[in-house]
């Protein structure tokens, strides 16, 4: 297993601000697995030793916020989707927006949604 990375550990405050119960979760919230799935990548997350002060609650959800993450590796960046299964939070998924991907950045800028 890996420690997330700076950015998905950002996406996920992010799901924290609308869904306040997973903030229980993320210390617990480790990488088994990054995946590439076709052009995107699906970056699949466990649960490290879970204890009592995990809230959980029976929820279903696919959350993004609908900002753009630019990577210089690419010219339309990234967009994403973190999937929530009975109450877990499973997967990140990252999707380029209509460009062929390696899956690999080393700077990144999220770019909020316009209103």
């Amino acid at each position: 297993m890996q420690a997330l990375n700076s950015l998905e550990s950002i996406l996920l405050e992010k799901l924290v601000t609308k869904y306040p119960s997973f903030a229980s979760h993320l210390p617990y919230l480790k990488v088994e697995k990054r995946e590439a799935m076709g052009e995107g990548i699906c970056v699949h997350l466990v649960y490290e030793n879970p204890d009592s002060n995990l809230i959980t609650e029976d929820r279903n959800a696919l959350f993004s916020n609908g900002e753009r993450i630019v990577i210089k590796e690419l010219k339309y960046g990234l967009g994403y989707v973190i999937d929530i299964t009975d109450g877990e939070i499973k997967f990140i998924e990252f999707i380029p927006n209509g460009e062929t991907w390696n899956g690999k950045f080393s700077e990144y800028n999220i770019l909020e949604k316009e209103s």
